[in-house]
C-alpha cells in the first residue's frame, strides 16, 4: 500500500469555501490550460548577483475572490534555468499544460499564477522567492465563442504574493484595486479552453484538482508516442471486477469495551460543547455502517457503498444451524471478542491493476438520542477509516 500513501499525502485538497459548496451545480466542465511561455525583466539583476543557480517555476492555486479562499491543491510546474530572466526582451518557455474540471461555474472562481524563484545562497542554502502572480480568469460573465476562448493570451503580473489576495483591504474587483501594483513588461502568455475529451476520467480525477499532462494519474494509460500528455486524450485502463465474501471487523479490545468508550465520548462531547449532562441509558445505537468504495490515491472513483454491519451473535441467530455452529466456533477462539460481520455479498466492478488502487473501509455508527421537547435526533459519527 506504499503507492496508494504515497499519492494519497500529495494529493490531499483544501475543500471549497463552505458557503460556495452549497452552490455546487451538478455538472462540472473540464478545462486545459497551456502555460507558455514568462517573458519581461522579471527578476533583478541584483538577486542574480546574490544567489547562485538561480531556477524558475510557476505555482497555481484555485482562488474563491468572494470568500477570500484558496481550495483545491498548489500545482507546481517543471523548473526552469533563469540565466537571462533580468534582461528586457527575456523569454522562458514552459509550454506544460495543465488540466482540471469543476464545477464551481462563477466569475469569482479564478486561478492564481504565482511566479517562484529558487537558488542557494553563499552559504548553501536554499533562498526561495515570488517574484509576482496574475490572477487567471476560468469564467465570465461575458461570453465567448469558443474560437476566441482557444485563443493565446496575455495574462499580466502584479508585485507580491498571492498571499495579498487574503488581505482585507483587496475589496473586489482585485485587479482595479489601488494596492495592486503591476510589474511592467512582464506577462505569461497561455491559452485556456474547454477539455470535452477530458470527461471520460471525471471519476479517476476529483474536482478542482490540478493535474499536468505530464504526470501519472493511477487508472490511466500512458501516452501514445512521445508527447508524454496523457490527458489531452485519456485512455482508461481496463477494469475487473472484485467480489467481497464473508467480511467481518473485529475491534479493540472487543465490541462491548468499544462501543462502551464511545458513548462516554459521545456523552463527554455533548456536556462539553453545553448540551447538558446525558443520561447513557437514554442514547441507543440505532445502526453500524460500513462505506466501502475504490480509491485511486486521488479519489473514489465511485461513490462508495453504504451497508450495514451486525453483531456475529445476530446473524448467528438468524442464519442455518450449520453457520451457527460456524460462528460459534469463531467466537470461540476470539475469546468473546464478537466481531461486526456484513451479511450481504459486495461487488466492486471498478477495480483496476494497479498499485495505487485500494479498497478503503469507513465504519460509521448511527446513534439515537433526546433533543427535549421536540423528541429524538439521530447522530452520525464516524468513527474511522482504513484501506486494504
Amino acid at each position: 500500500m506504499n503507492d496508494w500513501h504515497r499519492i494519497f499525502a500529495q494529493n490531499v485538497l483544501v475543500p471549497p469555501h463552505p458557503q460556495r459548496a452549497r452552490q455546487l451545480s451538478k455538472e462540472s466542465t473540464a478545462f486545459q490550460c497551456v502555460l507558455k511561455w514568462l517573458e519581461g525583466p522579471l527578476i533583478k539583476q541584483g538577486m542574480l548577483e546574490v544567489l547562485s543557480q538561480v531556477e524558475c517555476h510557476l505555482r497555481v492555486s484555485f482562488f474563491d475572490v468572494t470568500y477570500r479562499h484558496f481550495f483545491g491543491r498548489t500545482w507546481k510546474s517543471t523548473v526552469k534555468p533563469t540565466k537571462q530572466l533580468s534582461r528586457q526582451l527575456s523569454r522562458i518557455v514552459f509550454n506544460e499544460p495543465l488540466y482540471f474540471h469543476t464545477s464551481l461555474n462563477h466569475p469569482n472562481i479564478v486561478a492564481v499564477v504565482e511566479v517562484v524563484t529558487e537558488g542557494k545562497k553563499q552559504d548553501g542554502t536554499l533562498q526561495t522567492l515570488s517574484c509576482g502572480f496574475g490572477i487567471l480568469q476560468i469564467f465570465s460573465n461575458k461570453p465567448e465563442s469558443p474560437t476566441c476562448a482557444s485563443q493565446d493570451k496575455r495574462l499580466r503580473l502584479y508585485h507580491g504574493t498571492p498571499r495579498a489576495l487574503l488581505h482585507p483591504l483587496l475589496q473586489d474587483p482585485v485587479e482595479q484595486n489601488r494596492h495592486m501594483t503591476l510589474i511592467e513588461n512582464c506577462s505569461l502568455q497561455y491559452s485556456l479552453k474547454p477539455h470535452p475529451a477530458l470527461e471520460p476520467a471525471f471519476p479517476l480525477l476529483p474536482e478542482n484538482l490540478l493535474m499536468s499532462g505530464l504526470q501519472q494519474v493511477p487508472g490511466l494509460l500512458p501516452a501514445p508516442g512521445d508527447t508524454g500528455d496523457a490527458l489531452r486524450k485519456p485512455r482508461l485502463q481496463k477494469s475487473v471486477t472484485w467480489y467481497l465474501d464473508d467480511l467481518f471487523f473485529t475491534l479493540y479490545p472487543s465490541l462491548e469495551k468499544f462501543e462502551e468508550e464511545l458513548l462516554e465520548l459521545l456523552i463527554s462531547d455533548h456536556f462539553r460543547e453545553g448540551g447538558g449532562v446525558l443520561d447513557s441509558g437514554a442514547l441507543e445505537i440505532l445502526e453500524r455502517r460500513l462505506h466501502v468504495g475504490v480509491h485511486n490515491g486521488l479519489g473514489f472513483v465511485q461513490r462508495p457503498q453504504v451497508v450495514v454491519l451486525v453483531p456475529e451473535m445476530d446473524v448467528a441467530l438468524t442464519r442455518s444451524a450449520s453457520f451457527s455452529r460456524k460462528v460459534g466456533s469463531s467466537s470461540k477462539t476470539s475469546s468473546g471478542n464478537q466481531a461486526l460481520v456484513l451479511r450481504s455479498r459486495l461487488r466492486l466492478p471498478e477495480m483496476v491493476k494497479h498499485p495505487a488502487f485500494a479498497v478503503v473501509f469507513q465504519l460509521e455508527y448511527v446513534f439515537n438520542s433526546p433533543s427535549g421537547v421536540d423528541g429524538n435526533v439521530r447522530t452520525i459519527i464516524v468513527c474511522s477509516g482504513f484501506i486494504w
